[in-house]
């Protein structure tokens, strides 16, 4: 669990001191009736989250030849192995465009008996070179009658960083007609992508009644809370009180704001009580000794935050009944 320097190895045990402390940790060589054999020697240096010791092998790194070309890749399209011919798809993305590459890729993507898994990833490769055939072949499955077609285009797009990616999935958010878990698959794609252009279709989205897209959207928009905290904080005082709960939700799980941040974002009694929530959801100490400054502007405010504090940290919350 931390790094540190393995200290002594017997058959029962391995010993380390670790770095923060200098305190010796030690671990058991029998895990559940299982003998493991020391995976390190004394001396040995060791980080965190390394394995010490195990019942099988364990590789540290996995040595890949750096002398492999995209013909190799363009070669494989053609093998009789689905993995080969959908890892190989994968693969041409991270080779520089060329005639070549796109050529084959468009051959592939042409192929009527190919899986759709693979020309998905075709086209994503085809996307990433700039290439329209792939852009297009992405957007025609969105309306696909097989709702799994859908679901592993939306995802695909998650897998390409480009503002075109955002375009479409904010498109497919915000489409009634579309089915409610493809549009719940274009919100969590859109968390992927990090991209702060998405923070505007995402809070729009808590608009729907379909808890589901509510969810996803909320999820995604707290991931780019962890970037972007100050762009949807200053979203928060226009938003409509029904947007507000899922802004809130992804800001108290960022956990990216200050005090005055959320004393800001007070405009109203609907805002009042998720500046509450927001604040009453994090750590006491973060914001104990600076919490007075509250009490002297809103002292209801204040009241409720310390509530929620009070039986957020009690050892009754979240007990459940057997």
């Amino acid at each position: 669990k931390a790094a540190g320097m393995v200290a002594s190895i017997t058959d029962e045990r391995i010993q380390y001191r670790r770095s923060g402390d200098n305190r010796v940790i030690s671990l058991s060589l029998l895990k559940q009736g299982l003998k493991l054999f020391p995976l390190v020697q004394e001396g040995d240096p060791i980080v965190e989250n390394q394995v010490l010791a195990a019942a099988v092998p364990i590789a540290r790194d996995f040595p890949c030849p750096r002398n492999i070309t995209h013909a190799h890749y363009t070669e494989h399209l053609a093998s009789s192995s689905l993995s080969e011919r959908y890892a190989s798809a994968k693969a041409l993305s991270v080779f520089p465009a060329s005639g070549d590459i796109d050529q084959a890729l468009s051959n592939k993507l042409s192929d009527p008996d190919e899986h759709i898994y693979v020309k998905l990833e075709v086209a994503a490769s085809l996307a990433r070179h700039e290439n329209e055939q792939g852009w297009s072949f992405i957007e025609r499955c969105l309306v696909d009658e097989y709702l799994q077609n859908r679901l592993e285009a939306v995802i695909i797009l998650g897998e390409i960083s480009a503002i075109r990616s955002s375009e479409i999935l904010s498109k497919v958010l915000m489409d009634r007609d579309q089915n409610p878990e493809i549009r719940a698959g274009a919100a969590w794609s859109l968390g992927e992508l990090h991209d702060r252009s998405a923070i505007d279709t995402l809070i729009r989205s808590f608009v729907s009644v379909n808890q589901g897209i509510r969810a996803e959207a909320a999820r995604a928009l707290a991931k780019l809370g962890e970037e972007f905290s100050p762009e949807i904080l200053r979203k928060f005082p226009q938003s409509q009180p029904i947007e507000r709960p899922g802004i809130s939700w992804a800001l108290s799980k960022s956990g990216r704001f200050q005090l005055e941040d959320v004393i800001n974002l007070m405009v109203d009694d609907d805002a009042r009580q998720w500046a509450a929530y927001l604040l009453g959801t994090q750590d006491q100490q973060k914001f104990v000794h600076e919490i007075e400054r509250l009490k002297n502007r809103d002292p209801e405010v204040y009241f409720a935050v310390t509530v929620l504090w009070k039986i957020m940290t009690s050892w009754i919350y979240g007990l459940e009944e057997y």
